[in-house]
């Protein structure tokens, strides 16, 4: 028999997306997946730019936006996996926010 869910409600965030990444029952299922783990990188360079955080945050939210993007089917497979009820996502858009909840 399966178990029951473990959260209600689980948002994801940059945290969740790096060990989904990390866990590779995950990757195979979503592929898109691996440019976020890619991005986890040893430091390099000075820092000053930030170019390394701006790659970081454009691949967690090209991330977020692929699981917005997915069909039914693939929302409620990934909502079993993560052994949750409800999953919410932020994403940022155009200099606002947008949440999305399934």
């Amino acid at each position: 028999m399966a178990a029951p869910p473990l959260h209600k409600l689980l948002v994801i965030e940059e945290s969740v997306l790096n060990s989904m990444a990390s866990n590779p029952n995950f990757v195979t299922e979503f592929p898109f997946l691996k440019n976020v783990s890619s991005n986890k990188s040893a430091r390099t360079g000075c820092g000053r730019c930030n170019r390394r955080a701006s790659r970081r945050v454009q691949a967690v939210n090209a991330a977020k936006q692929q699981i917005v993007q997915m069909g039914k089917e693939k929302k409620v497979r990934l909502k079993k996996l993560l052994r949750a009820e409800k999953v919410r996502i932020r994403v940022g858009e155009g200099g606002r926010v947008t949440e999305y909840t399934f």
